[in-house]
């Protein structure tokens, strides 16, 4: 699992486990969704983590809908959603370019190799701060302008109520600013 953000600074990670093993299992046990459901509990409501269908839908972890119909907020939801979760793809692609050990099977023991890709993305992520240029270029997303989302919750809603309320809000906004 790991998480970037919009310019593909790695912010976690967690290689814990191998591939076989589901998204969402990962993301439940790890400790950056500790932190996030921490956080949304501590009263933070502007941050959102962008997941894919494997994950849970959560207010501080925005999925898209499922099957929405053409021509429908849902679906400008989804289009958007999936146009700026596209950063992850494109930061594993500059990660696994700019060290080629990570394109291959890893022939050491599990444990070595979880040290490995912990200090490839620490390299990365030094690498990101003092601007080294990327091995392969990849064109950023086109530049949109930040808009302010005021969601109204109330203290009967439940987790799961919240998120849904949230990605309906954005998904709406986005569909009459297309």
């Amino acid at each position: 699992m790991i998480i970037c953000d919009y310019n593909m600074t790695i912010r976690a990670i967690d290689a814990r486990r191998p591939g076989s093993s589901h998204d969402a299992l990962i993301w439940s046990v790890s400790r950056a969704q500790e932190y996030f459901q921490r956080n949304y509990e501590g009263g933070e409501r502007g941050c959102w983590l962008l997941g894919d269908a494997g994950y849970a839908l959560q207010p501080y972890l925005l999925t898209p809908f499922r099957d929405p119909s053409v021509a429908t907020p849902q679906h400008t939801f989804n289009q958007r959603h999936s146009s700026a979760r596209n950063i992850i793809e494109r930061t594993i692609g500059v990660l696994k370019s700019r060290f080629r050990c990570l394109s291959r099977l890893l022939q050491y023991q599990p444990h070595k190799v979880v040290q490995m890709r912990n200090v490839c993305c620490a390299l990365h992520k030094i690498c990101k701060y003092y601007k080294v240029q990327e091995l392969v270029e990849f064109a950023s997303g086109d530049d949109e302008n930040e808009h302010s989302i005021n969601i109204e919750i109330t203290n009967e809603t439940t987790l799961d109520g919240e998120a849904a309320i949230m990605r309906d809000t954005i998904a709406n906004l986005l569909h009459m600013n297309s």
